[in-house]
């Protein structure tokens, strides 16, 4: 039995893995105009739909409430990734209605990799408190400040002289950019061919660094036992990663049996401990599964 159950936690654990999709129901409206087909009309009304569908999802996921400005220049910023993020979409109903082509979407979002993108651009860190940090530039044109507030305001950062994190970005004689980030001993330097490019690259190694996620998130290892099945089990597991705004990662640790029943362990990442407890406490102790949260200290 310890066997047979042993190779079918190693066949989970080595199965690709398949992307996580969401489905997002949007609408759009788009102006009708006699110098285009109804056909490119639907084109540029799918493009619209999968732009507010990729947006929509993005709230979803973060933990706080996106600002509508914030939003609308999120999804010009994603734009570039939208066929990566979706995956597919259905077209339920589509009609002339006041001068406009309506459509009703649901559009199939990639919400693994979106994740993965708010959580390099800062979103997802972000969209609750702002993270403060110093700037200093030099050689940038009056039109780059305007470019400055709208990448602050999409990754979610504020200027404060006295922050711990500093950024210093230089616009070269050749109209590149190099910039530097600094976190106490953390140093980073990239340079490019644009500023776009030059901010996203130094946030993305900040957010990505192991001493910044530990002052953001915290570590955990979830013990559970009483469980019936291993469907139970894995099903458990799926809607443990659905729970965007208060796991960040997660990943099952172990299966044992304890006859009649069996014990499954995770390692999961917070952003929201408070808000994961009380989901973990609903859920679980509703299905009489007996479990612990431990907290795991970093050794950053």
């Amino acid at each position: 039995m310890i066997f047979r159950i042993a190779v079918f936690v190693l066949a989970f654990l080595f199965w690709g893995v398949t992307p996580v999709l969401s489905w997002q129901k949007v609408q759009v409206d788009v102006d009708l105009d006699e110098d285009k087909s109804i056909q490119e009309l639907q084109q540029q009304g799918l493009r619209e739909g999968f732009s507010l569908a990729v947006v929509q999802e993005s709230q979803r996921m973060v933990p706080g409430e996106l600002s509508d400005e914030r939003k609308k220049i999120l999804g010009e910023h994603l734009e570039w990734k939208i066929n990566d993020l979706v995956m597919g979409y259905r077209i339920f109903s589509r009609e002339e209605v006041d001068g406009s082509l309506q459509m009703d979407l649901q559009v199939n979002v990639d919400n693994a990799t979106l994740r993965n993108i708010l959580q390099r651009t800062g979103v997802y860190y972000t969209s609750t408190v702002p993270w403060k940090y110093g700037l200093s530039t030099r050689g940038s044109s009056p039109g780059d400040f305007g470019m400055l507030q709208r990448l602050q305001k999409i990754t979610g950062v504020e200027v404060d002289n006295d922050a711990h994190t500093s950024v210093s970005l230089v616009r070269l004689h050749d109209g590149s950019w190099s910039g530097s980030i600094d976190y106490k001993d953390i140093s980073f330097e990239v340079s490019g061919g644009d500023l776009n490019r030059v901010w996203f690259d130094l946030w993305a190694f900040f957010f990505t660094h192991p001493e910044v996620m530990s002052q953001m998130t915290m570590d955990f290892t979830l013990k559970t036992t009483g469980w019936v099945t291993i469907d139970a089990i894995m099903y458990f597991d799926e809607i443990l990663l659905s729970w965007d705004q208060k796991v960040e990662k997660g990943s099952i640790q172990y299966i044992h049996t304890d006859v009649p029943s069996f014990r499954a362990g995770w390692s999961l990442t917070s952003l929201n401990p408070d808000l994961l407890r009380q989901s973990l406490e609903e859920y679980l102790s509703s299905r009489g599964i007996y479990y612990s949260i431990d907290e795991n200290n970093r050794q950053d």
